[in-house]
């Protein structure tokens, strides 16, 4: 399969996607028509929350950084579900495939609260890459589809590369495997489709501006000040004149803390309060999106 590594390196415009590569074609946010969320609403939020998994064999040494994240399996997402299921609010679960064989509850509970399984890798250290061969990066891709099955019964639709990592040939990956939508891209505010020889596949941007590893944990923001940023965000969409998207991102040992886990809570209600604002899960807003 060939790398598209040498299409990023083209200096020439390609004419029918008016780009430097075939990924997607280029588009213009105030040239597109406005989309029409259910209810009428004008902004689809999206409560992203990630469980990951990172062992202790990669790095024996840090074990202050496992059971950091191992917090988020055996507390901070159940605290999150109960949180979100008195709003009802049902979110989208990238889970490592770690995360469903070790501690086979956080999958149980997701499911008995309508939340999405999303494919998110074995592992959060073990990142997705263009140093991977083409088949290997093919079986990383389809072992997660599989634990998923396993658990659910059916293929997940979504994928979310642990720590949001890609190659260049992940989306043509993605799409040969049944995969229906990525959120591993971060540079719009609307779905877009990939151009992929085989399959379908949807972008659902999701915004590391207003994550919780990025805010809390990269810029050292307390938790009212990250509540401040997700109102800001919101209210900036609102006053647009074009509906948008907003994905919440939550690592379950971040956002799942219980003094985080409380503003969360107050900005989550509030939110839900607005005229304009429509919880759904990521699948949910790539059909709305799709039958405009």
């Amino acid at each position: 399969m060939t790398d598209l590594v040498d299409t990023y390196n083209a200096v020439s415009v390609n004419p029918t996607t008016r780009m430097d590569h075939d990924l997607y074609s280029f588009s213009a946010f105030n040239d597109r028509k406005p989309i029409v969320w259910p209810n009428g609403a004008k902004v689809a939020v999206a409560v992203v929350v990630n469980v990951d998994y990172s062992d202790m064999v990669t790095d024996p040494q840090n074990l202050i950084f496992y059971t950091y994240r191992d917090y988020g399996a055996r507390v901070g997402v159940f605290r999150l579900m109960r949180i979100l299921d008195t709003l009802g609010i049902k979110a989208s679960l990238p889970v490592s495939d770690m995360v469903l064989s070790r501690s086979p509850r956080v999958a149980e509970e997701a499911i008995k609260h309508g939340w999405e399984l999303v494919g998110h890798g074995a592992r959060v250290n073990q990142a997705v890459s263009s140093a991977m061969s083409p088949e290997a990066e093919k079986a990383y891709l389809e072992a997660s589809m599989a634990a998923i099955k396993a658990v659910t019964g059916a293929n997940p639709r979504g994928w979310l590369g642990p720590g949001q990592s890609i190659s260049s040939i992940t989306h043509r990956l993605l799409a040969e495997l049944g995969y229906d939508w990525t959120m591993d891209w971060g540079n719009d505010d609307q779905p877009y489709d990939f151009h992929v020889p085989a399959g379908k596949l949807s972008a659902l941007p999701y915004a590391q501006e207003t994550s919780d590893a990025a805010v809390v944990q990269a810029q050292s923001h307390t938790p009212w000040e990250y509540t401040d940023v997700l109102r800001d965000h919101l209210d900036t969409l609102l006053a647009d004149s074009r509906s948008s998207v907003m994905t919440i991102g939550l690592q379950a040992h971040v956002g799942g803390q219980p003094f985080r886990a409380k503003t969360i809570r107050t900005f989550l209600e509030s939110a839900k309060a607005l005229d304009g604002v429509w919880f759904a899960t990521a699948s949910e807003i790539i059909d709305a999106w799709r039958n405009q």
